[in-house]
């Protein structure tokens, strides 16, 4: 029904204004593309074909007193000249919403993405939707997640959620790519002044539509120390109850944890413990400069396929990086949010950063990931960097036999890689972006196959008006693969985009 709404608007042509406290946009954009190698094909197969993607989109947000709403929904239509059984649309959909149902006790999370993702890093991952693949699929997250939050006496706060997660990945595995996540998560702690505690509970139940339920349970006590306004440490410790497809795995855990957030531009915050596949560690780092964007996320911990598409995207979020840095300079969210759409309209910026590609697994897995992002916008130059690792493997006493052998060589395999954008405005209204892009899979069991794929892409951009843009470019892509043939690919393209106003 939401959705429903939101297109009934977009129909319009118009933004609006519904009560004060909606705004919504619209915009579409045209985008031709002439490709030597549509379907990424060796040298000797490659096909020529001319692809036309038409894209409408609507952009909308809602504040008041008791909730807050965002979104994005995107529905690119493919069609192919040549190879017209590629023909296709790609739906794109981010939806997040809060509700106070009961005032400062009872609240309800919401969500919807959709997104394009890839089964495998060892097949084609093309950073456009006009090179047709098989690799690529069609991922839904829906999840929906009610929590009760409060303060008692004595400085002493709790908050108890109930997250509700649903995996679709379609097509993969034999159309067996539904999956459900339920975690059950919650504390209570009395502030530190300079000491407090506090006592953590966390339950993870997955079961996947060709698996066997799985379920994970800790229950964790934590001594807090706080010695001054920015700093606080603390000591944990735990009793864990696991219970996997083949194995069960319980005991005590340990470890120490901390956040040092010395002013509003830096934040860090880590945990590390010791559980029973050893060490888990988090670890986020964020700081802003007035010109300069730093982020460092890590983790390796137990996950599910639907946490992790709840998460996406695992690369870095332009919005994000750039929501950090606009923050103290445009404190309004909704002016800020603008501002962030028109940089990266203007710069022609993507909205996410070259990341990892998300694993499909039908279990519990064991995911090691660390992403660094950073980025300059100055006033003329724009330069945005990534670099990430990830390994996926199976959870210890797992084996291979509980994955089907489509997906065997990637249940326990490392992806790495990185990127630069580097943007840098030629003159009134006219940019030059160049995007360079690189990526490694190595499969960790014998007999290690790797593919390797490279990209580079220039584009020139000129704004007509303060509503409309148009963009020119080239780009080459190469993958070098154990797995199967590798490919090259040349093509052009030419765009225009409009906002309605």
């Amino acid at each position: 029904m939401v959705i429903g709404a939101v297109a009934l608007f977009a129909a319009a042509g118009t933004t609006v204004s519904i009560a004060q406290n909606w705004r919504i946009s619209e915009s579409v954009s045209l985008e031709s593309t002439l490709t030597d190698n549509v379907d990424l094909s060796p040298n000797d197969h490659r096909r020529a074909d001319w692809i036309n993607q038409l894209t409408p989109s609507v952009r909308f947000t809602e504040t008041s007193a008791r909730t807050r709403f965002a979104g994005s929904i995107a529905l690119p239509m493919l069609l192919y000249a040549r190879t017209s059984e590629n023909n296709y649309v790609a739906p794109q959909v981010a939806i997040a919403g809060t509700g106070e149902l009961v005032e400062k006790f009872l609240f309800v999370d919401a969500s919807v993405n959709v997104s394009q993702q890839y089964q495998t890093p060892f097949g084609a991952t093309p950073n456009n939707l006009a090179n047709a693949t098989n690799n690529r699929y069609t991922a839904q997250s829906y999840t929906v997640s009610p929590y009760i939050r409060g303060v008692l006496p004595n400085n002493i706060d709790y908050d108890l959620r109930d997250t509700n997660s649903w995996g679709i990945a379609n097509g993969v595995g034999n159309g067996l790519g539904n999956s459900y996540d339920n975690e059950i998560a919650g504390h209570i702690t009395r502030q530190a002044a300079p000491f407090g505690w506090s006592g953590e509970y966390d339950r993870t139940y997955l079961k996947s539509a060709n698996q066997p339920s799985e379920q994970t349970s800790i229950i964790r006590a934590l001594a807090l120390y706080k010695p001054d306004l920015t700093l606080q440490l603390s000591a944990i410790i735990g009793y864990e109850d696991n219970q996997f497809v083949r194995t069960e795995e319980r005991g005590m855990t340990y470890g120490v944890g901390g956040t040092w957030h010395p002013t509003d531009r830096t934040n860090v915050d880590g945990r590390w413990e010791h559980r029973f596949f050893g060490s888990a560690y988090h670890f986020d780092f964020d700081h802003h400069t007035p010109l300069t964007v730093w982020s460092v996320h890590a983790s390796r911990d137990i996950t599910s396929y639907p946490a992790q598409l709840a998460s996406l995207p695992i690369g870095g979020n332009v919005p994000v990086l750039l929501n950090d840095l606009l923050l103290s300079k445009v404190p309004d969210a909704a002016q800020r949010q603008l501002l962030i759409d028109q940089i990266i309209r203007d710069r022609g910026l993507p909205t996410t950063l070259q990341g990892p590609v998300t694993i499909f697994a039908e279990q519990i897995t064991l995911v090691e990931s660390q992403t660094a992002s950073f980025g300059i916008l100055g006033a003329r130059n724009s330069i945005l960097f990534t670099a990430f690792r990830s390994r996926d493997q199976p959870v210890p006493g797992n084996d291979l036999a509980d994955v089907t052998d489509l997906l065997s060589v990637v249940t326990d395999s490392t992806q790495v890689g990185g990127g630069v954008i580097y943007t840098h405005q030629l003159g009134s209204g006219i940019t030059w972006a160049t995007n360079l892009t690189a990526t490694h899979a190595k499969s960790n069991q014998e007999p290690h196959e790797n593919t390797k794929q490279y990209l580079i892409s220039s584009t020139v951009s000129r704004s007509l008006s303060p509503f409309t843009s148009i963009y020119g470019g080239a780009r080459f892509q190469e993958s070098r693969s154990d797995l199967s043939p590798g490919y090259q690919e040349f093509a052009v393209f030419l765009g225009i985009s409009y906002l309605f106003h």
